[in-house]
């Protein structure tokens, strides 16, 4: 075994763990609006609609993307974006839910780290 191996295997482990954090913190409403301490108009629950008038969210209807079972079905989401409206839909594998994130047909898409990759190559960023 070659001792850079190791090394590009630890490489790889960090990008896989840190990529999905860096992806969130692109959230959608995720700018204050108003003075220095206030919250983003969504998170302070005044039913005030978002930029948008709806929002397309792609997800996966299965245990390893729970974060958007449990959002949409308690309500999480929804409080949070307010009276925007949320139009939920449910992909089978990544690169189908890639191409509706591509072609315009979401707005929002809970995938995991692989189909993300190849989709910011695949698009040129």
């Amino acid at each position: 075994m070659s001792a850079s191996r190791p090394n590009t295997s630890l490489r790889a482990l960090a990008v896989a763990a840190t990529l999905p954090l860096l992806l969130t913190a692109c959230g959608y409403g995720s700018e204050a609006k108003g003075g220095d301490d206030t919250k983003p108009a969504a998170a302070t629950g005044g039913g005030e609609k978002l930029s948008a008038p709806e929002v397309r969210i792609g997800y996966f209807p299965n245990l390893t993307h729970a974060t958007a079972l449990v959002g949409l079905q308690e309500g999480l989401i929804q409080k949070e974006l307010g009276a925007t409206t949320i139009k939920p839909q449910s992909f089978n594998a990544g690169p189908s839910e890639i191409e509706a994130l591509n072609g315009g047909s979401l707005d929002i898409g809970f995938i995991g780290p692989s189909p993300s990759i190849n989709g910011y190559v695949k698009s040129k960023g």
